[in-house]
């Protein structure tokens, strides 16, 4: 069961981790490497990057659906990760809802909801993110270092 020092990665962070070519690739390693208690994953998080890894946009090159659940794979061989099943809804939320503007903003919403679930914290690079999060709900939310 993951505990107060479990930190779920955005889809952002979790592309940089596992994209060599990505911008904050460093940069995602080291805030790993700096992690003292568990890291997670979760439904919305990894689908995500099976959705990602192949589109050539994104990384530079088509990859074959093995090569990219190979890579899921090895993420979830690091012995400090585990999954974070997702039970919640923001229907029935454990943040504050009413800061959402826009549509651009329901997954972030929704990670933060599933941190403040499991007692985790989000990472992210993404800093606008605890600008429009209602204030105590910025506490599920730590920002990675670019």
């Amino acid at each position: 069961m993951p505990d107060s020092t479990t930190t779920l990665f955005d889809v952002n962070a979790l592309v940089a981790l596992c994209l060599t070519s990505h911008q904050h690739h460093h940069a995602a390693h080291r805030f790993l490497a700096g992690l003292t208690g568990r890291w997670a994953t979760c439904p919305t998080t990894e689908h995500a990057l099976v959705r990602l890894l192949p589109n050539p946009p994104v990384t530079g090159r088509v990859r074959p659906s093995a090569e990219v659940l190979a890579v899921l794979a090895g993420v979830r061989t690091d012995p400090r990760w585990i999954f974070l099943p997702d039970d919640t809804s923001l229907a029935s939320p454990l943040v504050q809802t009413g800061v959402l503007m826009g549509y651009q903003q329901v997954t972030d919403l929704a990670l933060v909801n599933l941190a403040a679930r499991h007692t985790a914290r989000l990472a992210s690079f993404d800093a606008a993110l605890t600008t429009w999060l209602a204030p105590a709900d910025r506490t599920h939310v730590e920002l990675i270092p670019a």
